[in-house]
């Protein structure tokens, strides 16, 4: 067996291992702090928790917003904390994006 193919079984079965895990035996595992992501209020609830300090204005806020603020959360800290399965940077492809979008509007300024 190529080492290739060995390590790719031994991921497969750590996989199969921690798939059969509840989450308590899994939490047990950690080698450190987490952040439980029920811990984190999402974007709604914290304009909830706003707009009662705020009165009326905030209420209107959240009306409009409702759809995409129950599913987002906003989370100041340490990201490796985060009790997730996985974490993405999607800085690179923003860097990507803005420069492209640099480029253009430098092109169209300097033809004025």
């Amino acid at each position: 067996m190529y080492p290739g193919n060995k390590r790719k079984k031994l991921w497969r079965e750590e996989k199969e291992r921690l798939l059969k895990m509840t989450l308590e035996e899994r939490r047990k595992e950690y080698l450190g702090d987490y952040v439980a992501l029920k811990t984190i209020p999402t974007w709604m609830e914290d304009l909830k928790s706003k707009s009662e300090s705020d009165g009326e204005n905030a209420k209107e806020d959240l009306q409009g917003k409702k759809s995409l603020s129950e599913k987002v959360s906003l989370y100041r800290g340490d990201i490796t904390l985060l009790e997730v399965d996985a974490i993405v940077n999607a800085g690179r492809w923003l860097n990507i994006l803005c420069s492209y979008v640099l480029k253009i509007l430098y092109s169209s300024m300097v033809q004025v």
